[in-house]
């Protein structure tokens, strides 16, 4: 149980707090559930704080730009777990990664363009690397069918080996026979690509975009689903199968806390302002503020319910965390603890909205904190410094 009171009293509001002992369970879970046929692929986009922490639990990371990178590398983490991806590539990088590095494990492709700059680049640099080529799924991402085949057939370079494919189409994703329709479409092209192309297939690596339920009254069996999607991918016959999982990881660890810093009622209703906001509380399918989100509060005050609409600290009236919450009668002080934050909302809001400051991130693990990022003024990043 982490002691939240304690946390407030000692880094204040608003700040993430990361259980990395929820983030080992979860981890161990899907390990139990999937077993140990699959590797675990970490998206390190869903939270770069807990990386850290994931090295020994997962077999891979995903890193699509050059700040992850950075990120990774200043974490120490082995390059041999780390699949180079991401739909824009810069040369500048990549000849960066080639001439430091030959241990890097993989490398994604995503057109014809970056096979040929990674062409180019390992004959300039001597350097053997393997890559996956990524299917789209119908958007910006990956190459088509015929793209990847033609792709195939020519190639021809001693310094590139292509391992396999890579798909990915989204996240929170709830439909069996969307899964099993993204499945059958991979295998079609995996097969065609050994049988007329000859392409010794090795692995697919597979975003499944398992779903998170952030909000309260959404009924779902999350292991059922995990047996069943279990079912279908051990219809793959023969190839390496690596599950690329960030949300389903990350999410339930993270907890975000904001204080209610003023109380107001006018003829439209009673409204709490917390000194946090959307542009650092982020659910993926909110609506309008509509859903309530699994939440603590402290105190724990006994009242009666009155409804308050929860508002942020922006300047902005869209900045609604939750609408018509009935709840017992908040006072000023009152934290709001909401839970299953650890993916994206730390990194995906509109955090320089108002140059407010990005909230402290503390990890929670064996019982002890740890602040690994203290609050941090956005004032000078908006600031024109041309003087």
């Amino acid at each position: 149980m982490i002691p939240y009171d304690k946390i407030v009293k000692k880094y204040g509001t608003p700040s993430y707090v990361y259980d990395i002992d929820c983030l080992l369970k979860r981890v161990s879970q899907l390990r139990t559930i999937f077993g140990p046929r699959y590797d675990l692929v970490y998206a390190v986009k869903a939270n770069t704080f807990i990386a850290k922490a994931l090295e020994k639990e997962i077999d891979r990371y995903e890193i699509c730009s050059p700040g992850e990178f950075d990120i990774c590398n200043r974490l120490s983490i082995s390059h041999q777990k780390m699949v180079i991806s991401g739909v824009y590539k810069e040369e500048k990088i990549l000849s960066s990664m080639l001439s430091q590095y030959d241990d890097i494990l993989k490398y994604t492709v995503e057109s014809k363009t970056q096979y040929e700059l990674l062409d180019r680049l390992t004959k300039k640099y001597h350097r053997k690397i393997h890559v996956l080529l990524r299917l789209t799924s119908g958007n910006q991402f990956g190459m088509c069918e015929q793209d990847i085949k033609d792709l195939v057939s020519h190639h021809s370079s001693s310094w590139i080996t292509i391992d396999g494919l890579e798909y990915f189409s989204g996240t929170q994703k709830h439909s069996m026979k969307r899964i099993q329709k993204e499945i059958d479409t991979v295998l079609k092209v995996a097969e065609e690509l050994e049988t007329d192309y000859l392409l010794e297939m090795q692995e697919i690596e597979y975003g499944p975009g398992f779903p998170i339920f952030y909000f309260q009254g959404e009924k779902f069996d999350e292991e059922e689903f995990f047996t069943q999607v279990k079912e279908i991918l051990d219809s793959i016959p023969k190839y390496k199968v690596t599950l690329e999982v960030g949300r389903s990881i990350a999410a339930s660890c993270g907890s975000y806390l904001t204080k209610v810093v003023d109380i107001k009622e006018n003829q439209y209703g009673n409204y709490a302002l917390l000194d946090g906001g959307i542009h650092q509380l982020v659910y993926y399918g909110q609506t309008m503020a509509m859903k309530i989100p699994y939440y603590e509060r402290i105190p724990k005050r006994e009242s009666k319910e009155i409804s308050y609409n929860l508002c942020g600290s922006l300047c902005t009236i869209n900045d609604i965390l939750v609408k018509n919450l009935q709840t017992p009668v908040l006072e000023k002080g009152d934290v709001f603890i909401f839970k299953n934050v650890g993916a994206y909302s730390s990194t995906e809001g509109i955090s320089l909205f108002l140059s407010r400051d990005l909230p402290k991130i503390i990890l929670y693990q064996n019982g002890k904190t740890i602040l690994v990022r203290d609050a941090v003024p956005t004032s000078m990043l908006n600031f024109p410094n041309n003087q």
